[in-house]
């Protein structure tokens, strides 16, 4: 099994309710059933579907755009022969979760846990104590993977990074997720190497700015990456999966991780 897992992004086409929904149900889910498969044939460890063309994002999805995504993402599950996840933005974790334990979900990504944080799609406050709670009313082994200082968004309040990497872990995060400032850009290699030291068992997650040709030095210090862009046609991020790009990247960072192992 791979130690340090490549997670693919399956990213919706705008849903009903959602600003830019222009495409049929049949399209959205075709285009997803691409990017699926695509990920799957490439060697792709595990997906994330996510509602990503619902842009601007906010922090109550429709009931039509949930119903939406719930249709799509259990034809994904029946199809699936990887490990998927649950992204619906932004922060919707109580839908996240019931999304996740209908179609037996590995994961979901929560962007604000343990922080309060500010952005286009206005404030989100720390929902780790409704989520566990949400989680005990409802139990499911689905993991809750956690991000720190959550790309596209402001804190509230300073708050050094020690401290919600700790309140993270108490609070339940079975992983925890960096990213750069925005969508592309990577997170800090000092960021990672920090987080790093004030976790043990908590797997780091890099969540942007991943490609095949930073991947070696950044899989050095993280535990696994969630990759967008760079497995898209021509390395953008709106438009479908490319196979061949998921398989070259696959193979390099393979070949990254054989380099790791024989020197330990």
């Amino acid at each position: 099994m791979v130690k340090k897992p490549v997670i693919g992004m399956i990213h919706l086409l705008p849903l009903p309710g959602s600003p830019h929904h222009k495409n049929s149900m049949k399209e959205i889910e075709s285009a997803a059933l691409h990017d699926l498969h695509a990920l799957e044939n490439g060697g792709a460890n595990a997906a994330i579907i996510e509602n990503f063309g619902d842009i601007p994002y906010t922090t109550q999805v429709s009931v039509v755009t949930f119903a939406a995504m719930c249709s799509i993402a259990t034809k994904i599950a029946e199809r699936a022969s990887i490990p998927l996840g649950i992204n619906i933005q932004y922060n919707c974790v109580e839908y996240e979760w019931a999304l996740a334990c209908a179609i037996g979900a590995k994961f979901i990504r929560v962007e604000a846990f343990v922080e309060n944080r500010a952005g286009a799609h206005g404030v989100v406050y720390a929902t780790a104590a409704e989520l566990m709670r949400l989680k005990a009313l409802y139990p499911s082994e689905t993991m809750i993977f956690a991000d720190i200082n959550a790309k596209h968004t402001t804190p509230l309040t300073n708050q050094p990074i020690s401290l919600s990497v700790k309140e993270a872990i108490e609070c339940g995060a079975d992983a925890l997720i960096l990213t750069g400032t925005r969508t592309g850009v990577n997170p800090c290699i000092e960021d990672i190497v920090e987080v790093k030291e004030l976790t043990s068992d908590t797997p780091i997650l890099l969540g942007s700015g991943i490609n095949m040709a930073n991947a070696a030095k950044y899989y050095e210090s993280a535990d696994g990456a969630i990759i967008g862009s760079s497995l898209k046609e021509d390395g953008d991020v709106f438009k479908r999966i490319d196979e061949s790009r998921v398989k070259f990247f696959m193979k390099a960072v393979g070949s990254c991780q054989s380099y790791a192992k024989s020197q330990s």
